[in-house]
């Protein structure tokens, strides 16, 4: 099992918008968390792993790779933590680089403030 202090974030998410018209095989996703406190701007391999509006997704963010998540993770990726930006109201950017497949999460500091770190794995299972 991860220790809390692997896992950097865990949350459920409500898939409001999937777009595929700029590149073949990358959809970029809309997201908002289960208690509309997130929103996940996410890259995706469509080809790979195709989601639609309207879907729920778990997606967790972990400081390190290990079974618990692996094995029941339907798509993962490693990736880079290049900027945090801190916003207004107490609520910050978070943007990460999954070898040029992109992240945007924003939301209070008080959930994304341990996605410091300079890499993480993401972990999305439906």
């Amino acid at each position: 099992m991860l220790s809390t202090d692997t896992i950097l974030i865990d949350e459920i998410f409500h898939i409001n918008s999937v777009d595929s018209q700029k590149f073949d095989r990358v959809s970029r996703i809309v997201a908002i968390s289960s208690l509309q406190d997130i929103e996940m701007t996410l890259d995706i391999n469509s080809e790979l792993y195709p989601l639609k509006p309207d879907e729920s997704i778990s997606v967790q963010l972990a400081s390190t790779l290990q079974d618990a998540f692996k094995d029941s993770a339907d798509y993962i990726m490693y990736g880079k933590v290049y900027r945090f930006d801190e916003g207004e109201k107490d609520r910050v950017s978070v943007y990460v680089s999954f070898g040029g497949l992109l992240m945007c999460l924003e939301g209070p500091y008080k959930k994304l403030n341990r996605l410091s770190h300079d890499h993480v794995y993401l972990f999305i299972r439906k």
